[in-house]
């Protein structure tokens, strides 16, 4: 098992306890109190419901948790914090003014929904007020400087190391022959099969085909194609779900019976319902939420989820919550200010720090972290369990 020496919420709280009365106060750009009033807010404009809720939630929920005992501890200099939730429902139009709202309301930080495409209108206004941004599960490096996002941050798992992992793992597993299946809605998704297929290519294996389709889509044309060319010995499907799930749905309702690998996108139970006994499927993604994590810190905090919520989370992203709160209160340590450049220099200092996602390191380049150790998941007979922990070999940027 793995050893852990992660900073308790606690001990952060401890810390920043013992800055009170060193920070000066300051009315530009996010601010140098820890809040205006008793409390310390941090909005989070992300989606309860809509498509993307099924990745948003887990990380929300684990981070209201993660509050109250940060608050139980002594919250920050003192002062209690307040997590503010502005629902987007998924709509992209609703982004930016929900995070002006939420400025306008005190916010010292935004957080946002776990895609860059959907989340960049509130990361960009949060930029313009000079408040520091974090998504929770973003995966795409674009979430950073190269999307415009000069104190933006993602805690995720980055396509980059997710991808060369799915490669890699199929690869090792002597299926020298693959089909990818590319969800062409989001850069996330298109990403991921390039990366994959880089990958998989560069260390011998073979590419048959590849085939795009859109969210929602039905693939019974392309299957036809799959069965009646040459065999594959893998099926790579780069999408998230439900449509994710109604690709593996027709791939074996149209007799591929190849193992499948996915990413983050396709990880959780709650999709295997429509797909009865559904099995070589994998997911490379975020630590179980079955209670077969190797990090036994993982596994509590899950059990910790279902007592609160009564259900498990439903992907592997839950744990990007609690860490995103343990970020948020580290960096506001190092730079004693709400201000956001003086945050996101706070957080260039993290050099592999253990935080429950796992270790965490950024650069002035590099918002999100592409060479953590990821864990492979495998679907079998409807039921999901954990297969491997394993980092990518080599990281294709």
């Amino acid at each position: 098992m793995r050893t852990s020496h992660r900073i308790t919420l606690a001990a952060l709280a401890a810390g920043s306890l013992a800055l009170t009365g060193c920070v000066s106060s300051n009315t530009g750009g996010g601010g140098d109190a820890a809040g205006d009033g008793d409390t310390v807010v941090i909005g989070a404009v992300v989606a309860e419901t809509g498509f993307m809720s099924p990745f948003d939630t887990p990380a929300l929920n684990s981070m209201r948790i993660a509050v109250d005992e940060l608050n139980e501890a002594g919250g920050i200099d003192g002062k209690q914090v307040e997590l503010k939730v502005y629902d987007t429902g998924t709509d992209f139009e609703k982004y930016a003014p929900l995070a002006q709202q939420a400025i306008d309301e005190g916010a010292k930080v935004i957080v946002v929904t776990c895609d860059y495409d959907v989340s960049s209108p509130a990361a960009l206004v949060a930029e313009e007020n000079n408040i520091l941004n974090i998504a929770p599960c973003v995966g795409d490096p674009i979430y950073g400087p190269e999307g415009g996002l000069d104190i933006g941050f993602s805690m995720g798992n980055g396509t980059p190391g997710e991808a060369s992992v799915m490669g890699e793992f199929a690869f090792d597993q002597g299926w020298q022959k693959a089909v990818f299946l590319t969800d062409t809605s989001i850069k996330y998704t298109q990403n991921q099969c390039e990366i994959a297929r880089t990958r998989f290519t560069e260390l011998g294996g073979t590419e048959i085909a590849s085939y795009d389709y859109v969210q929602g889509d039905t693939i019974t044309e392309t299957v036809s194609k799959i069965v009646g060319g040459e065999a594959p010995d893998v099926v790579f499907n780069c999408g998230y779900s439900p449509g994710g799930a109604q690709v593996a749905k027709d791939l074996r309702d149209g007799g591929v019976t190849a193992p499948v690998v996915s990413g983050f996108g396709m990880d959780g139970t709650f999709w295997l319902d429509s797909i009865p006994g559904l099995s070589d499927y994998y997911v490379v993604t975020y630590p179980s939420i079955m209670g077969d994590d190797p990090d036994a810190a993982v596994n509590e905090f899950a059990d910790k989820y279902e007592a609160t919520y009564g259900e498990r989370p439903s992907v592997g992203s839950f744990v990007t919550g609690p860490s995103t709160l343990e970020a948020i209160v580290k960096a506001y340590e190092a730079a004693g200010s709400w201000d956001g450049d003086k945050l996101a220099e706070a957080f260039y200092g993290f050099d592999g720090v253990e935080l429950l996602v796992g270790p965490t390191k950024f650069s002035p380049e590099l918002h999100i972290n592409v060479e953590r150790p990821q864990r492979v998941l495998k679907v079998q007979d409807g039921t999901l369990s954990f297969v491997e922990e394993r980092a990518p070999e080599k990281v294709i940027l």
